[in-house]
């Protein structure tokens, strides 16, 4: 075969078109790179040089950002809220000689002031104001403050925080006057977070409660010039359990708390009013939907009288046995409403027949939030 025969010629042009294609590969690549920087500017090549201006401005609005931020953590915060309630008991006085249902209507007010003074601790000041009124039952009708001037919140770690406030009460009961009393309670309360999703936590309060038209009586039953004051230690235990997706209620928290207290009283009648008591809540509540949340609980308390005898000649001291079924339903209308509806049943259980009873309360809420 000759070189210039057609099969030679062939070849050669073949080979010197595959040179060309691979030659011109490198640039083809390099068009498209640049085609791709020009579509993203934004996204400079590694081996581009940033100047020094640039990126100077570009760590001060990092650093302002930030600053920003937490400024804003550190502003004073202000929330309110609004709710107007509305329901029926079905025996509110629980007592033997009133065993007859009752609506009611009951306002509340709550607001909040909260501000952070460190990166780890928080202060909080809060107002909640109840006023009650029944339809017939209108010894139950009392006004309620809670006062709580500080609350201090202090997380040394991501696993603990410890808190502590004092809390001023004053009730007054319009109709059933000896009732009314004011109040001043202290609280403190650790908490540890395990795992993430599994928390327990430890409280201690301490209240004395003086009743402004009610004098203390002695052990024969005659009024002394003292007001009635009561005082309690109470000690709860409380551990939670988060579980997120698993349950038809997402984030749905799972708690259960022991709470042990006695009350003593200056009272000396009968020792009518010195008592101790444990109790034992379980609960849960979470989300049904992004709008619907739900929670239930049940609770079951032993009261034991220390003194006081149930009716009969020789009889032993009273005790008492309460338990309660709550459920509610709360729906976020937007971000200024929310309506919920609650179903709450006690029923009381004691070697007193003439103190047990049974109440089922109903009651809507619609709630405006600032």
């Amino acid at each position: 075969m000759t070189a210039s025969s057609p099969l030679s010629r062939f070849i050669g042009a073949g080979g010197a078109a595959l040179l060309l294609t691979l030659g011109s590969a490198p640039v083809a690549v390099a068009q498209e790179a640049q085609e791709v920087e020009r579509e993203r500017p934004e996204l400079p090549p590694l081996t581009a040089q940033i100047p020094p201006e640039e990126a100077l401005a570009a760590i001060k609005r990092r650093a302002q950002k930030i600053l920003k931020a937490r400024r804003a953590a550190r502003r004073l915060k202000v929330t309110a809220e609004l709710s107007e309630v509305v329901g029926y008991e079905t025996n509110p006085a629980t007592a033997a000689t009133v065993r007859k249902g009752n609506s009611f209507i009951e306002t509340d007010a709550y607001t909040m002031l909260s501000k952070k003074l460190t990166p780890t601790l928080d202060w909080q000041a809060s107002y909640y104001g109840v006023y009650l009124q029944y339809e017939a039952y209108q010894d139950g009708d009392y006004t309620s403050h809670t006062l709580t001037p500080a609350k201090l919140s202090w997380r040394p770690g991501r696993m603990w925080r410890i808190e502590s406030w004092l809390d001023y009460d004053y009730n007054y009961y319009h109709n059933a006057i000896d009732s009314s009393y004011r109040q001043l309670k202290t609280s403190s309360r650790i908490r540890q977070n395990l795992f993430g999703t599994v928390f327990h936590q430890v409280q201690y309060e301490f209240f004395e409660r003086d009743y402004l038209h009610r004098n203390a009586r002695t052990g024969a039953s005659a009024e002394t010039l003292s007001n009635r004051v009561d005082r309690r230690h109470r000690l709860r235990y409380k551990t939670g359990l988060t579980v997120k997706e698993k349950l038809p209620l997402k984030n749905a928290l799972f708690t259960v708390e022991n709470d042990v207290y006695r009350n003593d009283s200056n009272d000396a009648s009968s020792d009518y009013y010195d008592y101790d008591v444990w109790k034992i809540t379980s609960a849960v509540n979470g989300s049904a939907t992004q709008k619907l949340s739900l929670s239930g609980s049940f609770a079951f308390e032993r009261k034991n009288y220390r003194e006081r005898p149930i009716t009969g000649y020789a009889a032993p001291a009273r005790y008492d046995d309460k338990y309660t079924l709550n459920s509610t339903a709360t729906y976020q209308l937007n971000k200024t409403w929310r309506s919920a509806t609650a179903l709450n049943f006690d029923h009381l259980a004691s070697n007193e027949s003439t103190g047990e009873y049974d109440n089922m309360k109903y009651s809507l809420t619609l709630t405006a939030s600032f």
